[in-house]
């Protein structure tokens, strides 16, 4: 036994160094773990910054308060606290704390001092932290999260829901390379892009230089002028022939690895490594073309959400669920989502082969951010494009779900056309972004009174429709208003479908999935949803999930699950 026990505390002892080392190689320190929290609308924030007469509970980060039973109903503002040194081998490098997320509205406070604030919950958000601590000194962090903004039936999830970090680099470091890589059939080329953005901290300009490879083939370097307290972009280009690249595809997902390293006067002072794949993702007629071929993929949508995890989106539910998804029930292309994805589902993706349209969460007719010139949208784009770009698995970006861009007929409530302008606007600013993807949003009255010159019809790559009534309907009179453009519908359902394990689809719904394949500008169908998900959204059942999964909020397999299976083999025949 004691024998053992000496092993144990050895073992120990070799994973914490490890750790340790880890963590000093990569210049990370990660503030995951136990936090003090405590949830309250009422006690002063002062008081809560300065500690004073607080009775903490602990709570994990990353996580949500609403898992926990004593949570379960609370919306409002919870305050996480932190104590934490700063790492003393990190004392001339600039020190930065970054959020991956934090739901929906964040305020964070160091040693009592308010360093910002971020709104949007599901994109990262930083802050150089540099003259604020001192390394080998305890430091206190105060971090207010607040879930009472709401959009969509989905649960708003409270709290930091992903991870919480700590980093050090030099005073000059690399924010992002993003890297495009288009095929060229014509000329059978690949044109590659490598976009880089520097920050200099320095006091100083600086000439940066930028040396990178391939999967260790270089490229040519780039050299980049730096006004201190300042940041640059600037591009290589560069082509190879096609046959010598292996292309990306959902039947052979290859992936390659950028790895750029910074030199300033020849010392090396940052590095960044990136996967990524080489395909092309286009439109052409009412068609959608992979990689020069036409392609008809079908998915399902897929909500955040279990009642153990919230919309934490732990490693093994999402290998769980997604190869689930694309093995079992034949799936390659999906939205999933309203919001941003977490970035291990992006890189999950990416390694399986399943294509994602990425959308901000501006859902509903009356959403109070579809206002033209958002600032607040644009900023929710901007991080999400900046953060996924060179994931080959998200092929277009959506600017919202299920929105009105014109005065609907039949009775429905009059609307102003601020909806059209800002998906007008918002379509300009994503290509402004990234023009190399896709641009679409999900219409609401595209088959509701929308007609050319009332719908941003020109301004779309294809279009997104959600049908919960006769889908062959639906979508005649869509192609018939909007033609000679793919149509994808990104939601398919009738109705809630039910409790597991016994409960079905609907005999007319799967005849419509069924005859939707007949019609060769329908690019494929996307079934809401997935899993039933927590929610407190008018028609909710009493259990508080919303049934409209094929699997309940536990993954337990309906008999609708079943059906899907057979319905979407028949479109693979």
């Amino acid at each position: 036994m004691k024998a053992l026990f000496n092993i144990l505390i050895l073992l120990f002892l070799v994973t914490a160094c490890t750790s340790s080392q880890e963590e000093n190689s990569n210049n990370q320190l990660s503030l995951n773990g136990t936090w003090q929290f405590i949830a309250s609308n009422k006690l002063n924030e002062n008081s809560i910054v300065k500690n004073k007469d607080i009775q903490w509970d602990t709570i994990h980060v990353p996580g949500n308060w609403d898992t926990r039973k004593r949570y379960s109903e609370y919306e409002g503002k919870g305050y996480y606290y932190k104590q934490f040194k700063v790492p003393t081998n990190w004392e001339k490098k600039q020190i930065h704390l970054k959020f991956n997320a934090v739901y929906e509205t964040a305020k964070v406070w160091l040693n009592g001092e308010f360093l910002g604030k971020h709104v949007g919950g599901y994109t990262p958000f930083e802050f150089n932290i540099t003259d604020k601590v001192t390394a080998g000194n305890s430091n206190s962090m105060v971090v207010m999260a607040d879930n009472s903004y709401k959009r969509g039936a989905w649960w708003a999830w409270g709290g930091i829901s992903r991870d919480v970090n700590l980093f050090a680099s030099e005073e000059v470091r690399i924010i992002y390379q993003h890297i495009t890589s288009e095929p060229d059939f014509v000329n059978k080329k690949v044109n590659y892009t490598i976009k880089y953005k520097l920050e200099n901290n320095g006091d100083k300009e600086v000439s940066a230089k930028v040396y990178s490879n391939i999967n260790g083939v270089e490229v040519d370097s780039l050299e980049m002028l730096i006004k201190a307290k300042s940041n640059a972009i600037s591009s290589i280009k560069f082509q190879k022939e096609l046959t010598d690249v292996k292309l990306w595809h959902f039947n052979n997902p290859y992936l390659y690895e950028l790895n750029s390293i910074v030199k300033v006067e020849n010392n090396k002072v940052d590095s960044v490594s990136d996967k990524f794949g080489v395909r092309k993702f286009e439109v052409h007629g009412e068609q959608f073309f992979l990689n020069n071929e036409a392609v008809r993929m079908n998915g399902v949508n897929r909500v955040h959400d279990h009642p153990d995890y919230g919309n934490t989106e732990p490693d093994h539910l999402i290998k769980s669920d997604l190869l689930d998804i694309k093995n079992n029930l034949g799936c390659n292309f999906s939205r999933l989502m309203h919001a941003p994805l977490s970035k291990n589902i992006l890189k999950f993706c990416d390694s399986i082969g399943f294509l994602l349209v990425e959308e901000i969460p501006v859902w509903g007719e009356n959403d109070p951010q579809s206002i033209p010139n958002n600032p607040l949208t644009k900023k929710w784009m901007k991080e999400m494009i900046e953060r996924d770009y060179n994931h080959p698995s998200v092929v277009a970006w959506s600017v919202g779900n299920e929105l009105r861009t014109t005065e609907p007929k039949w009775g429905m409530q009059h609307l102003t056309n601020d909806q059209y302008e800002y998906v007008n606007e918002m379509i300009d600013y994503t290509s402004s972004l990234d023009n190399s993807r896709l641009k679409t949003y999900v219409s609401n009255t595209s088959y509701q009174g929308g007609e050319i010159g009332n719908e941003p019809y020109e301004n779309l790559d294809f279009l997104c429709v959600n049908s919960y009534g006769n889908a062959i309907k639906i979508i005649e009179n869509v192609y018939e208003k909007f033609p000679n453009k793919p149509i994808f519908i990104s939601e398919i359902g009738r109705g809630q479908i039910g409790p597991a394990p016994d409960a079905q689809l609907q005999e007319d719904l799967i005849d419509f999935m069924k005859n939707l394949k007949n019609y060769p500008y329908v690019t494929g169908i996307s079934i809401w949803s997935y899993n039933d998900y927590r929610s407190n959204y008018k028609g909710t059942p009493e259990s508080g999930f919303r049934e409209w999964g094929i699997v309940d909020e536990k993954r337990n397999k309906k008999k609708a699950y079943y059906q899907l299976q057979e319905v979407y083999k028949e479109w693979q025949d």
